[in-house]
């Protein structure tokens, strides 16, 4: 008979299964949870509390998708002083969010409205919907051999475009002003509690349940999981030229945390997690599976080689301001 799991194996089994159980339903109620893991209620109100402060579990989050009276602008730019205008688009209500990079550019803005930005541009527009993937749970090891299998076996004759990444930017979607509210008050937390919702604004139940209802309809809902938690990581953002946009989507899904998928123009953006972790020694060769930092870039160096990619360039996160707009 082989070992039983070790206690840290169990734990983490525990998070993925909570993880799963919200990316089927966010708001699912937490007596559920304890059923499918078979423990008490407070043992599992405890252990989802558990993953969300470690950073194991990262959401539920709603975006709105791209229809035209919900779009959603943005830029990538290099600023010859990054830091005034980031003070400055920290006072501009229709800036959502943005952030200080250090990489291909060094501010990252998401505007509700467009912008007359000052600096080098280096992508801009109304961008797609997200994408995010339901992540799988394995190593970062399994993972990387999966995705050079993938790369090795690519056959560009036999792509076929799936269409991963919409925009309904020719379309308008039934969205007032307290469905704004709502989609402020449920942005970063889907979970949010009716009540004290509809009591600070004065928004009836009815209202509230029938936003709920179409969620998936005009929203992104984005539930991420991060093996190992998100501290151990940093966050990086890859842009890519390519032809291959479905097949980048799918490889990149492979990753054991979760990643999301936007496109600005015509280039495809990914936001990733790379762990930060020691190189280990060289051994007579660099092995993609042993070296921590280079796992991504090695990745990438596959797809320039094989012509799945024109260009790539990245950026990590240094910084950021999202407004609860």
């Amino acid at each position: 008979m082989g070992q039983p799991p070790k206690d840290d194996e169990c734990r983490k089994r525990r998070y993925y299964t909570i993880y799963e159980s919200l990316y089927k339903e966010p708001r699912i109620y937490i007596k559920d949870i304890a059923s499918t893991l078979q423990i008490a209620p407070r043992t599992a109100t405890n252990a989802v509390e558990k993953a969300f402060q470690l950073g194991i579990i990262v959401g539920p989050q709603v975006r709105k998708k791209s229809f035209k009276n919900t779009t959603e602008y943005v830029y990538f730019v290099n600023c010859k002083n990054p830091f005034e205008p980031y003070l400055q688009y920290s006072k501009n209500m229709n800036v959502v969010y943005h952030a200080r990079m250090l990489g291909f550019a060094n501010t990252w803005i998401i505007s509700n409205t467009e912008l007359d930005v000052e600096g080098e541009v280096i992508a801009k527009g109304p961008r797609s919907d997200y994408y995010v993937p339901f992540t799988m749970y394995r190593s970062w090891e399994k993972s990387m051999d999966i995705m050079v299998e993938k790369i090795e076996n690519f056959d560009p004759k036999e792509y076929e475009p799936t269409g991963t990444l919409e925009n309904h930017w020719d379309k308008t979607i039934e969205w007032d002003s307290e469905d704004e509210i709502l989609f402020r008050e449920f942005k970063y937390d889907l979970r949010g509690k009716l009540t004290p919702i509809m009591k600070k604004n004065l928004i009836s139940g009815q209202k509230i349940y029938e936003f709920l209802d179409k969620i998936y309809e005009r929203c992104t809902v984005m539930m991420s999981y991060v093996f190992g938690g998100i501290s151990a990581y940093d966050p990086y953002l890859f842009m890519f030229e390519t032809d291959y946009e479905d097949f980048l989507i799918d490889l990149f899904s492979q990753l054991p945390s979760t990643p999301f998928f936007f496109k600005v123009s015509n280039k495809l953006f990914i936001h990733t997690y790379g762990k930060h972790e020691k190189q280990l020694p060289r051994r007579g060769g660099l092995d993609i599976a042993n070296v921590g930092q280079l796992r991504i870039p090695l990745l990438t160096r596959k797809l320039l080689k094989r012509g799945i990619i024109q260009s790539e360039e990245q950026a990590i996160v240094a910084y950021h301001w999202a407004k609860e707009l």
